[in-house]
């Protein structure tokens, strides 16, 4: 492990970001009471990021005078020399901040199309609503795109295979779009349970979707499995229960990580056998990154401990 922090308020993290912005890395995390805050791991700080309430000009909060967001998920974004914040939560419909400022830029209606999931991508940001269920593409200046519906959406992820960038949505089903294009790519449905975590990676060339379930279970789709969106072998029992992931690539070899029981679990992507297991904790959240120049993957915990993970770390 390159580095760890402990989150000044001691809660545990729900949810992070990580952007650079003016030269530094930074983790922007959302812990349980809905603050916001900072992390540069180049110089240990934190920092506190105040917001106002994304609502308090709704008409219909006005009898609500002490009302404060309920931030679960957070997308961070550099652009134009701003750091902007996406967020809200599965109480609060998503709005956009300039995280320096603490100004609010724009918000969506006070209308109960909760935040399932929210994720930067490319400049933009993509967001998974309750309800509603739709995944929108929106553009810092509040400009959106519905790419589709998934039902009971949870999660959201966008990731590079061979080239291309992809973004993905998790629920009843795992959802695909190119994000050039804003084609839909597929869909790929478990025998059972919700997809809890999505992401995609290439196996031989060929690109394949990899998705963790709230069953515990591990599925690997080859994209190119239309229209039968058969796995590429049987799933593979990882967890009793929620299931975490994220692909990476410790020598060119994919390799999926799930978080089980306070550890970190290899499996490998080709053919979903163990392939390792490192010393944790309990991850509420999980994320590859870049990290001041270096590929690695960030953990959040219920301790309200942030983990940088050298790719090394991940070597089966």
């Amino acid at each position: 492990m390159i580095t760890s922090a402990q989150i000044p308020t001691g809660s545990p993290i729900r949810d992070f970001s990580v952007v650079h912005h003016a030269g530094q890395t930074l983790i922007v995390c959302a812990e349980k009471w809905g603050q916001v805050l900072t992390w540069a791991p180049a110089t240990g700080e934190w920092m506190p990021r105040p917001l106002p309430y994304a609502h308090a000009e709704d008409p219909s909060m006005a009898k609500f005078p002490d009302a404060a967001n309920v931030i679960d998920m957070v997308g961070a974004l550099s652009a134009d020399g701003r750091l902007l914040l996406a967020a809200g939560g599965d109480e609060q419909e998503p709005a956009l901040w300039d995280l320096d400022s603490g100004e609010l830029l724009w918000r969506t209606p006070f209308n109960g199309a909760y935040l399932a999931d929210v994720i930067a991508v490319d400049g933009a940001f993509v967001t998974a609503q309750q309800y509603s269920e739709e995944v929108r593409l929106w553009s810092p200046d509040g400009t959106d795109t519905v790419l589709g519906q998934v039902s009971s959406p949870f999660c959201l992820a966008a990731t590079r295979v061979d080239g291309r960038r992809l973004i993905l949505a998790g629920g009843s089903e795992a959802e695909v779009w190119d994000a050039g294009t804003l084609a839909h790519l597929g869909y790929f449905a478990p025998e059972e349970g919700r997809v809890w975590a999505v992401t995609a990676c290439a196996l031989a060339g060929r690109p394949v979707v990899v998705g963790g379930t709230e069953e515990g279970e591990l599925y690997v789709w080859p994209l190119d499995a239309q229209p039968d969106g058969l796995p590429l072998y049987e799933p593979v029992a990882a967890s009793d229960g929620p299931l975490e992931a994220a692909v990476m690539t410790p020598g060119g070899r994919p390799v999926v990580v799930t978080a089980d029981q306070g550890a970190l679990r290899l499996w490998d992507a080709a053919d979903g056998t163990e392939a390792g297991r490192v010393g944790a904790h309990d991850v509420t959240a999980m994320e590859p990154a870049i990290v001041d120049g270096r590929q690695v993957l960030v953990t959040s915990g219920a301790d309200g401990v942030l983990r940088i993970w050298d790719e090394s770390d991940l070597t089966p």
